[in-house]
Parts: C-alpha cells; sequence; structure tokens
C-alpha cells in the first residue's frame, strides 16, 4: 500500500473511531429507520454497528459489475449487509442483504419479517395478493418488480422493499424451462410454483 493510500486509511479509520462515535445498541431487526434512515450515513452504521464491523468495499450490483460502497460485518456471511449511497457515503441508496445473511426486515402491519429462505407462496402471503417477479437465468432474474398495492409496499420506515427469488435446486427442467428469462411473471403462475422458489436476496432502497 502506498504511502498515500495508508495516510487515507488511516484518517478513515480515526475517523470512524472517534469517541462521538460511541457504538450503541444494535438492531435485530432491520429497517428503513436509525442506521437506513434516508438521511443516514457511513459514521451512523459505526455508531451502531461498531467501526470495526464497518468497511468500504466494491459492491457487486449485477453483470459483472461493481460499485463504491460500505459493508457491514464483510466477512460474516450470515450478518453481511451490503449499502450503496446516493453521495458520498452519505443518503442509503440501497441496502442488500445477500443469500446466507439471516437478517430480518420488518414490514409494516405485519408480525412476521421478511428473510431469506422464505418460500414464494409464504411471501405472496404476507403480501395478501399476488404479485410479479421477472423469470430466471439471467442476471436480473427472479426479481419482484412490485407488490401491486399489497402489504409489503410499506418496510416500516417509508423505503421501498425488493426481493430476489432462486427456483429449488431440484426444479422440474419442464417447468423451470417455463420461467427462464427476461419476461415477467405473476407469483400465482403455475409453471413458476412449481419450481419452488425461495428469497435468495432482500434490497432496501430509498429513492432520490
Amino acid at each position: 500500500m502506498s504511502p498515500s493510500l495508508r495516510h487515507f486509511a488511516c484518517l478513515f479509520c480515526v475517523t470512524l473511531a472517534t469517541p462521538a462515535l460511541a457504538q450503541g445498541p444494535a438492531p435485530t431487526v432491520l429497517d428503513c429507520t436509525g442506521p437506513f434512515a434516508r438521511t443516514a450515513d457511513e459514521r451512523t452504521l459505526a455508531q451502531v454497528f461498531g467501526a470495526a464491523n464497518v468497511e468500504r468495499a466494491d459492491v457487486p450490483v449485477g453483470e459483472g459489475n461493481t460499485e463504491p460502497g460500505t459493508v457491514i460485518f464483510a466477512k460474516d456471511p450470515a450478518k453481511r449487509i451490503d449499502i450503496l449511497w446516493h453521495d458520498a457515503y452519505s443518503r442509503p441508496n440501497v441496502i442488500i442483504i445477500r443469500n446466507g445473511s439471516t437478517w430480518p426486515v420488518a414490514v409494516t402491519g405485519l408480525d412476521k419479517p421478511v428473510v431469506n429462505g422464505t418460500p414464494l407462496t409464504e411471501i405472496e402471503a404476507m403480501n395478501g395478493k399476488p404479485f410479479t417477479l421477472t423469470g430466471f437465468g439471467w442476471d436480473l432474474g427472479g426479481y419482484a418488480n412490485g407488490w401491486d398495492g399489497g402489504r409489503l409496499e410499506k418496510p416500516v420506515g417509508g423505503c421501498n422493499l425488493s426481493v430476489r427469488f432462486d427456483p429449488a435446486s431440484d426444479a422440474p427442467g419442464d417447468a423451470l424451462d417455463k420461467v427462464n428469462g427476461d419476461v415477467e411473471f405473476l407469483s400465482t403462475d403455475r409453471a413458476m410454483r412449481q419450481t419452488r422458489p425461495v428469497v435468495i436476496e432482500i434490497e432496501l432502497g430509498w429513492p432520490q
């Protein structure tokens, strides 16, 4: 590492470790308040999760591309959270809970949170009505494009919720062939149901 990079890294560590950022109680359920509120920044993350658990990294955004962002618990897949920002490490754009991360996400009016591993049929029941998702087998496959006025339109705090599904590893090949590709399907689609999709990624997003 060059002297200039070492100097920058040390400045970043000092900034996060300032006594004004004493760590408070970390949340057990995520939502769009506190460290992920519309006006939050990287210093807020350090205050809540601990400066040692917050680091800058290139965050994957699909199709082999990355964007500069922040990662919480980067070395612990079960606790990892990726964040992309609207500004220079302030104002969250997208909070990503990837496959393997066990963080639950709270939804207004629901006692049960959204978590990775939840079956499509259960997500539909939580939403209170069918919803639309993209077909599988491509970089943006399996994403719920909207909740069609259902309950999942309202994660706690007022941001937007999106989830990504993947079919079961032993999904019937004929059913999977029918729901592959850049096409939209209803969650009630027969072939889609036969592939037994489960949530593999959760995103909380703040528009500009």
